[in-house]
């Protein structure tokens, strides 16, 4: 490919910026002189963005500058000129906006090809792979040449940070390269190349422990102390320091040491990582989002809540990503920590990194754990697993604030059911496994992490298990039924040594007495669900227990109104709800849900709360102020449907469909008719705009069900609308109808038959105080005209729109469906008619017109009614 312009297809542009110092060009082995300082600096800073574009500004100021010339942007522009014929290709520099790209590959920039050789062979190296690694290493460290730690000069001069930046890389290749090369064995040629380093680099402690390594490997053990007590020295009088750590640790193993090891065993890095015990599955986002954070930061907090796998995943990161850090990754549980103070000696005890004799005695004299793991850690590359820290938070958060300052090479990779909440702190939220799709097949559905879980470990207590299209169902319930939390799962796999699966996805409805089968070597507080959560629990304070158990009786989550809502009764002040929710959420116990404002629970928690209700006998008391809280809302926001907050609304009950649907069952089961019809009636309008005629017909049928409540027109309008969507949803009652063929207008209701350009919604015209018939016309929207809408007012029944025909009008006058009158005993239907002789609602009404009300939309579109049917 050309990518100089110039017509020969094999020829590269290359940038020299190592080695002696001046910048050298080629193009197919010819070289291409670049005259003057300044044209040179235009080259250089163009050929380090490896292809990239470069802002005019910076140029600038890489070439003049402190003082940059009158016209700038005329003067940069003739150096490019220059430039390019200096290249001999008018494409060589392209502009693009704002600024200059060169027509270079970044493999063809010597310094940014040594970049990414050093980049992998270190990644290499923490992998675990010291062949690579050494192979890649010495790749770039020949491309680097002599004086490792220098900076380049064609580079100091334009971009002096980038010049400093590639001269610690250098320094640090070379390190690497000799870590390998003690790795394989090759502990001469380790050590010549860390005597070079050393050489332009006298304090340099990481090459100065590995060169002391090298020679204690080749039983240079003299020449090794003799090494430490010069680099000490260096410190002392050039920096008034004092070696670091690892340093040290080196300078007393040779010292009390009778025989060295051998170069393997002086290679091998500590740590106190466990073992896993069975596979890891899923979370592969979380794994790369810790790999990434602890590559940009110190410290990094996996929270969730209780059974989300946050010990697993952090172990598992630890275990891919140990051999990144050269003095080893050390695992300490604080689950056994009962004592704030205590904290610190654990720390001590599981990093099982001894320390001097002074140390010792500080820690036997004073107890200053702080002290002593800085003494111990610093200097070092470790990393910390700080695990199960929510019960110790404060004393964790201190101690974490207070070392990693002191320790500039050491990681904390912590979890805990709620944040850490120091500076510098990073989060990786976890929350359920991905769960199939409630019409996913049987590929896909085995694809998600959730159902990969449950069937491995299912799979290991029932040989042969498998998920198929016979399972498929049943496993959907329990994965879904469990929120795809792993410890359920996990339990609930155990479970099917002793049940069938079917027998287990139903056990689910009391899942706390079913899953008490864990591991008999887990701690007490990991064996069942019911103790996991509890843990939680406990740990909330008074308050924060009372929100968290009243707003568990709602299925469809809890905004700050609700939770104060439900309060009631109890001592928790009304302005610390938004407080104690966001406590919640910190604690993992409620999460944000996408709607603004609101939060959920997952489903095993809101259970373990309402038991919690339960026990405490408060739960029907709880329910009711649900209940009543949602008849409320939607006494206020059903009106708002039928006006110009029509959309606001939508919005609003949506949100609460499922909590309003709870207290519609809650008014139905405690016998409330008049209550429950109530309710049910403010959502028709609701259900007629999203056409849930199911919906519709299911819960209407079964408040018009509870016994009591005599003839009212409320009653009277439920039946008629609840008759309308039986109607609607008898069976086949939709399968030979024609149906639009353009996507439905979103403001109107999802019966209208229009398509495209549907005028937006008016809101309908009150009830008539009279019931005499009259005609109304829409207002026009901008050209043409609105149908006819012949209309009576009363409440409840649905309008007919025909066209302004005499003949069609004349049919509109008998557009009722089917009607069965109400009985006088029970206000219910009781025989079938073709229409009702009088308006069901308003016994002293002799229209038989159809009417337009506030709890039945109004189609846009003409239609014609008929006797018997349904439009």
């Amino acid at each position: 490919m050309d990518r100089g312009g110039n017509g020969n297809g094999d020829a590269r542009l290359r940038v020299m910026l190592l080695g002696a110092g001046a910048l050298q060009m080629s193009r197919g082995g010819t070289a291409l002189p670049v005259a003057g300082a300044r044209l040179r600096g235009l080259t250089v800073r163009l050929a380090l963005a490896g292809g990239r574009a470069v802002e005019q500004r910076v140029l600038v100021d890489a070439i003049w500058a402190e003082e940059p010339p009158a016209g700038s942007a005329h003067a940069l522009q003739a150096l490019v000129s220059r430039l390019r014929r200096a290249l001999g290709a008018a494409g060589a520099v392209a502009q693009t906006a704002g600024g200059y790209r060169l027509d270079v590959a970044a493999a063809d920039v010597d310094v940014l090809r040594f970049e990414q050789l050093a980049a992998a062979g270190r990644n290499c190296l923490r992998a675990g792979d010291p062949h690579a690694a050494a192979s890649v290493l010495g790749e770039a460290v020949a491309l680097w040449g002599d004086r490792p730690g220098t900076e380049p000069t064609a580079v100091a001069v334009v971009a002096p940070a980038a010049a400093t930046r590639l001269a610690h890389t250098s320094a640090e290749a070379v390190a690497d390269l000799a870590d390998a090369e003690l790795s394989l064995g090759r502990a001469d040629a380790a050590a010549a190349r860390l005597t070079a380093l050393l050489a332009e680099q006298p304090v340099h402690e990481r090459a100065a422990a590995l060169l002391m390594d090298a020679l204690a490997a080749q039983g240079r053990q003299a020449e090794a102390l003799a090494l430490y007590e010069r680099v000490r020295e260096t410190l002392a009088d050039g920096l008034g320091a004092d070696p670091g750590a690892a340093l040290r640790e080196r300078h007393l193993r040779l010292l009390r040491a009778a025989e060295q090891p051998a170069p393997d065993d002086v290679r091998t890095r500590p740590g106190s990582l466990p073992a896993p015990l069975t596979s890891f599955v899923g979370r592969a986002d979380g794994l790369a989002r810790i790999e990434t954070l602890l590559a940009a930061g110190r410290l990094v907090t996996v929270t969730g809540p209780g059974g989300a796998g946050k010990t697993r995943l952090a172990v598992e990161a630890a275990r891919r990503h140990r051999h990144a850090y050269r003095d080893g990754a050390w695992m300490i549980d604080l689950t056994s920590v009962t004592e704030p103070a205590k904290v610190g000696a654990a720390l001590l005890a599981g990093t099982g990194i001894r320390g001097g004799a002074p140390a010792e005695a500080r820690v036997r004299a004073a107890g200053d754990e702080l002290d002593v793991l800085v003494d111990r850690l610093g200097g070092r590359e470790s990393l910390l697993l700080v695990d199960n820290c929510e019960h110790l938070i404060d004393a964790v958060a201190r101690l974490v604030a207070a070392l990693l300052p002191r320790c500039p090479e050491l990681r904390v990779l912590a979890t805990s059911r709620e944040p850490l909440a120091v500076d510098g702190e990073s989060l990786v939220p976890l929350g359920p496994l991905a769960l199939p799709g409630p019409d996913d097949g049987v590929e896909q559905a085995r694809r998600a992490a959730s159902v990969r879980l449950f069937t491995e470990r299912a799979a290991a207590v029932r040989p042969g298990f498998v998920v198929d299209a016979v399972t498929l169902p049943e496993v959907r319930r329990v994965v879904r039924g469990l929120d795809g939390m792993p410890l359920a799962l996990e339990l609930a796999a155990a479970r099917l040594r002793t049940l069938s699966l079917s027998e287990l996805a139903d056990g689910l409805r009391d899942r706390f007495r079913l899953l008490t089968t864990g591991s008999r070597a887990a701690l007490p507080r990991h064996r069942t669900l019911r103790a996991v959560i509890a843990w939680s629990w406990d740990l909330l304070s008074a308050d924060e227990r009372t929100v968290a158990e009243r707003v568990s009786v709602l299925p469809g989550g809890v905004t700050v109104a609700a939770a104060t809502a439900l309060r009631a009764g109890t001592a928790v002040p009304a302005a610390e709800v938004p407080e104690l929710l966001a406590a919640l959420v910190d604690r993992s116990l409620l999460h944000l849900a996408p709607v603004p404002g609101r939060y959920r629970m997952l489903e095993t928690l809101r259970e373990y709360g309402t038991d919690r209700l339960a026990a405490a006998g408060s739960l029907d008391t709880v329910r009711d102020l649900a209940a009543g809280y949602s008849a409320e809302l939607m006494a206020r926001y059903d009106p708002q449907l039928r006006g110009p907050g029509q959309l606001a609304a939508l919005h609003v009950i949506s949100d609460e469909y499922d909590n309003t649907l709870a207290a519609l069952r809650r008014r139905c089961d405690t016998g409330d008719a008049t209550g429950a019809v109530a309710l049910a009636l403010r959502l028709a309008w609701y259900w007629q705009m999203l056409g849930r005629h199911r919906d519709a017909a299911y819960w209407l049928g079964e408040a018009l069900a509870v016994p009591g409540g005599g003839p009212a027109p409320d009653r009277a309008c439920a039946h008629a609308i609840h008759l309308l969507n039986r109607f609607v949803t008898r069976p086949g009652r939709t399968a030979g109808r024609p149906r639009p063929t353009g996507p439905r207008c979103a403001r109107w209701p999802s019966g209208c038959s229009r398509t495209r350009n549907c005028p937006p919604p008016t809101a309908p015209s009150p009830p008539s105080r009279s019931c005499s018939s009259r005609k109304r016309r829409a207002r026009p929207r901008s050209s043409g005209s609105w149908p006819t809408v012949t209309t009576c007012g009363c409440p409840g029944w649905p309008a007919c729109s025909g066209p302004s025909s005499p003949r069609t009008r004349a049919n509109s006058t008998r557009c009722a469906p089917t009607w069965k009158e109400p009985s006088p005993a029970s206000g219910r239907p009781a025989t079938a008619g073709a229409r009702p002789s009088r308006c069901p609602c308003a016994p002293s009404c002799g229209s038989t017109t159809t009417t337009s009300t506030a709890r039945w939309p109004t189609c846009a579109k003409p239609v014609r009614w008929r006797p018997g049917s349904a439009r």
